[in-house]
């Protein structure tokens, strides 16, 4: 399958698996109603339509995760991918040393300012 396929199952697994939860929340909640009103065979029915959105629904999960395995084969590897170069391989250039300076708290600023403000010039 082509990457257009894959990106198109990819994208039709993802709509099924964020919609099939609500649809047998709403059949589920069918067959409830439909038993507290006493219709027994609704009821049955909606409950045999609820299992099969179940297992249609996982079935849908477990399509999007290979999708997106796919997707990501088809893909091929990213520029950077891969173990880090040795040192010799590694471009040449002046080595930058950054001077770390001492971070102070606020507190520490504070306190130094009104020693400097209490000091007599």
């Amino acid at each position: 399958m082509n990457r257009a396929g894959l990106r198109r199952g990819l994208a039709w697994g993802l709509v099924a698996t964020l919609l099939m939860p609500v649809l047998l929340t709403v059949v589920l909640g069918l067959g409830a109603l439909l038993g507290a009103l006493g219709d027994a065979a609704g009821a049955k029915a909606c409950g045999r339509l609820g299992l099969g959105l179940g297992a249609a629904w996982l079935t849908a999960i477990v399509a999007t995760v290979a999708a997106t395995a796919g997707v990501t084969l088809a893909q091929g590897p990213r520029q950077g991918d891969g173990p880090p170069r040795p040192a010799a391989e590694q471009p040449a250039g002046p080595v930058r040393r950054r001077r770390r300076r001492r971070l102070r708290s606020v507190a520490d600023r504070l306190a130094a300012e009104r020693e400097a403000r209490e000091r007599p010039t």
